[in-house]
């Protein structure tokens, strides 16, 4: 096989797929530097640089095919890696130096989000109390990367992302071996585990499988991994770890994607879901999620509205008060990571105490009074009372008030200048226990550095195909469904004049008891089923014929 580099684009005449995807990723981080290209060739290993490079890519073609040396061991090493060394850093326990091609210091990083709330992401990730770099939105998640001291504030200040996960190492899986006996090898090779897990401590493994040739399952990559790693620790210290009790986040979390034959395997720094802020201590059962919650705010523009004098934010069906106290911490600028009293990489060897207690106290200075007004109403006292309980627990209980009754009988105290709101519309969506904060399927291609965006799928997760489903909702005509809806629209036309009001909805059809038109539609995916966030502007009453007429006259 034969290849060309130039500044355009990567030409590849018949080689295999994978070796293809492999030299295209390359050709990617270092798009425009064609020689850099050629010098990792030559410098792979010291006997072969007196090979010319067009001679030398037939034999790294040849030597893949086979999966012998000297090409093995730099198949298996991130493709960032590759450039540098195939071995481990000799001064880090962790394994490949993801960071050594890059102009910027430090990690690789993907956060996993909703699908919908990538560009909200983003702009969380680049902003001042973050200052993350080379930030790339991708499928359900975004990439950037940054320090250590990025990643803690990452963890800290990120209100729309589920989970933030390190890159530890990347590299292709090779097709013609047992999918099994691939993944043992890339695991084993992957990093020195004897220094990363400090005896005693324990390790979780995560899988997303999404077309691999030998690799039918994310458990056979669980259990796989797991024996390399028990039998690379046992090799040294002659017993293996224990696995984590059940229910408790495990000292290294670990998470690996596998996409089309290739697998990123990342450090979860989160543990749990980022979505767990601290300050709750009962769900209610249809209770939203507070990182989809924040991400519908931030599409309302709370953060830019709240600084903004005299704003009234209200939601007519809070039920448990998720948008309320979510809204309550961004006006407020309250770091939601705050609430939390333990992470997993505080275990790790490179943690860094003193920076991480400067983020901390960081994030309490830039706390802010806020002098406007939430407004909460719900028809159901046991919800309401949840909502009360979280509100105090998180510090913010004298910006909400409350009431309780159907939101047609309800006159807010002030006129509501933006509406937030997830009415009930026929189907409730998981909450973290049901959906157990999985990550959709469609990520997975994210996690394994494809960047090529793709289309989303709606299919049932629960059928056996990983994807989004697509509610099947029932008629609710003449159901007290549609008097909810027709409670909503008469609270918003009576009470609100001129707002802005945005409703959260997976149900298309229920939408129209709203009698208004929306302006724009967001797609947002939550507990894995496709649903909008609907923008409205509600127009002033009309004024009675006669005082037109009379307003004419004068």
């Amino acid at each position: 096989s034969n290849c060309r580099l130039s500044n355009v684009s990567l030409r590849l005449h018949s080689p295999p797929a994978h070796h293809a995807r492999f030299l295209r990723d390359a050709y990617w981080k270092w798009r425009g530097a064609a020689a850099a290209c050629n010098t990792y060739m030559l410098n792979l290993t010291p006997k072969f640089a007196h090979i010319p490079a067009a001679t030398f890519t037939r034999l790294a073609f040849a030597q893949t095919r086979s999966y012998s040396k000297p090409l093995s061991l730099a198949r298996r090493a991130p493709v960032s890696q590759a450039f540098e060394t195939s071995r481990p850093s000799a001064r880090s326990p962790w394994g490949y130096d993801v960071s050594s091609d890059r102009l910027v210091p430090g990690h690789s990083y993907f956060v996993t989000c909703h699908p919908g709330l990538e560009e909200i992401v983003a702009a969380e990730l680049s902003s001042q109390h973050i200052r993350a770099q080379e930030v790339i939105p991708g499928k359900a998640g975004v990439f950037f990367r940054g320090t250590d001291v990025v990643g803690y504030r990452a963890n800290l200040w990120l209100r729309s992302s589920i989970r933030v996960l390190r890159l530890l190492a990347r590299g292709p899986l090779n097709s013609y071996r047992a999918g099994g006996d691939e993944i043992y090898t890339f695991f084993r090779q992957a990093a020195n585990w004897a220094q990363l897990l400090a005896p005693r401590q324990t390790f979780s493994i995560r899988a997303r499988v999404t077309s691999c040739t030998d690799i039918p399952s994310s458990h056979l990559v669980q259990i796989r991994g797991r024996d390399a790693i028990c039998d690379s620790i046992r090799d040294v210290r002659g017993s293996k770890p224990d696995p984590p009790e059940r229910g408790q986040v495990a000292d290294l979390p670990l998470f690996a994607a596998l996409f089309q034959d290739e697998c990123s395997l990342y450090l979860d720094m989160s543990g749990d879901s980022l979505h767990r802020r601290g300050y709750r201590t009962a769900m209610h059962a249809s209770s939203l999620n507070e990182a989809a919650a924040a991400g519908v705010l931030s599409l309302a523009n709370w953060q830019t509205l709240s600084a903004s004098e005299g704003q009234v934010l209200a939601d007519p069906m809070c039920g448990s008060g998720t948008f309320l106290i979510e809204a309550a911490l961004m006006a407020t600028k309250t770091a939601p990571g705050l609430f939390r009293q333990c992470w997993p990489f505080q275990s790790w060897p490179d943690f860094d105490p003193s920076a991480w207690h400067s983020s901390i106290d960081a994030a309490r200075q830039d706390q802010v009074k806020w002098d406007g007004l939430l407004l909460g109403n719900d028809v159901h006292q046991g919800a309401l009372g949840l909502a009360k309980r979280d509100a105090k627990a998180a510090g913010i209980s004298h910006l909400i008030k409350w009431h309780s009754g159907p939101c047609s009988q309800w006159t807010p105290r002030e006129t509501p200048s933006t509406v937030v709101v997830n009415p009930p519309w026929g189907l409730r969506l998981l909450n973290d226990a049901e959906e157990e904060e999985e990550e959709p399927a469609e990520a997975n291609r994210w996690f394994a550095g494809d960047k090529q965006p793709g289309g989303r799928k709606a299919v049932s997760r629960r059928g056996g195909s990983p994807g989004y489903q697509q509610a099947e909702i029932k008629p609710y005509e003449g159901t007290p469904l549609q008097a909810a809806w027709v409670d909503l629209r008469t609270f918003l036309k009576a009470q609100c004049p001129a707002a802005l009001v945005y409703v959260l909805c997976g149900n298309p059809d229920i939408t129209r008891e709203i009698h208004m038109r929306s302006e724009r539609k967001y797609p947002v995916t939550v507990g894995n089923i496709d649903c909008r966030v609907l923008k409205y502007k509600v127009l002033p009453p009309k004024q009675p014929q006669d005082a037109r007429a009379q307003m004419f006259v004068m």
